[in-house]
């Protein structure tokens, strides 16, 4: 992406705070304390100063934070922690609410995210890394908001994106998103999946550092496709798209199977043709450390695996593994 006039000389990411009522700001502060910027990178915390005071007055946790105006201007130095408050000039201003599904809470987290979008958009971000926030609350504010996926695509132009889930035993990437099951047939095509194959090939590539992936592909159906028609019209054909574009593709296969084999390291990374057929068994192994990765946008989007959990919000439980493993996910791909 072509940088603008104004930006930095050092790769930067952005870390928003999710849902300042749930445990993001928490494991935002933690994780950047285990995974300090280098000479050679800095972040930027996109939230409200509200949240942080609030949260080191109950659990302690601070951070040196270096504060910029809404809109950054000069370059970025390597080794900082900087901070954009974005509750200025936004009704109610940094106003939230602690453990609590309310509007408020889902409007600083949209904006928090609406701003990473934009500097991200104009080349003053090189990644994004994203907190919890609750989809009900943002749909409060914004009744068309599905996700922070959908959000971000659509924000950033891109009509090929896809969401993959990455950990150090298992990588999967969804071929459907958040479809209700009976719609998943209707949602696979030959070019969709080849799509989510493709896409994946590159994340294992340039962002994980394997020269040569191997990717399988999910049946839908039980057993392979014996009871079902989806594996003959439409994933094999993509299966096989994908091998004439020389990717290593092999599929489809049972989904009972393959994820024992994936885990055991037989393959790279697998392609999953609806939301739960994946995420069950990926958060059985790597529920503390997986990481939610957004393909196809115009730079690296990470995300922890997991959600608000309200219920220890503030109290100094959370654990940082998963958004440390999407730090440094973030860190690996903005320095290569």
């Amino acid at each position: 992406m072509k940088k603008t006039a104004s930006a930095k000389h050092i790769p930067v990411i952005a870390l928003t705070m999710g849902d300042p009522g749930g445990i993001g700001p928490e494991i935002l502060v933690k994780a950047l304390r285990k995974e300090k910027p280098s000479k050679h990178l800095a972040y930027l915390v996109i939230g409200t100063r509200e949240t942080f005071k609030t949260l080191c007055k109950k659990t302690g946790l601070w951070l040196p934070f270096k504060t910029v105006p809404p809109v950054p201007q000069g370059s970025f130095r390597g080794g900082n922690i900087y901070f954009l408050d974005i509750s200025t000039g936004l009704p109610g201003g940094g106003a939230f609410k602690i453990k609590t599904l309310c509007r408020e809470n889902g409007r600083l987290a949209l904006a928090a995210i609406e701003k990473a979008a934009e500097l991200a958009r104009q080349g003053v971000v090189d990644a994004v890394v994203t907190a919890p926030l609750n989809k009900a609350a943002v749909r409060l504010v914004d009744k068309k908001f599905i996700g922070h996926t959908e959000f971000l695509a659509q924000k950033s132009g891109t009509r090929r994106f896809a969401m993959m889930f990455v950990s150090p035993r298992l990588n999967v990437t969804l071929a459907t998103i958040h479809a209700p099951l009976k719609k998943v047939s209707g949602l696979l095509t030959k070019r969709s999946i080849l799509e989510k194959i493709v896409l994946t090939e590159a994340m294992l590539k340039r962002g994980l550092g394997i020269p040569k992936p191997r990717i399988a592909v999910c049946a839908l159906n039980p057993h392979g496709g014996e009871s079902g028609e989806e594996e003959a019209r439409v994933i094999a054909p993509a299966v096989r798209a994908a091998g004439r574009k020389g990717i290593d593709a092999q599929g489809p296969f049972s989904a009972d199977l393959l994820f024992h084999a994936a885990y055991h390291g037989k393959y790279d990374a697998l392609i999953s043709m609806y939301h739960d057929q994946a995420l069950t068994a990926f958060k059985l192994v790597a529920f503390h450390d997986g990481v939610n990765v957004t393909l196809g946008l115009p730079y690296t989007r990470t995300s922890p695996d997991h959600g608000t959990a309200f219920d220890i919000a503030y109290q100094g439980k959370a654990d940082p593994s998963s958004m440390l493993a999407a730090l440094r996910l973030a860190k690996k791909a903005v320095m290569r």
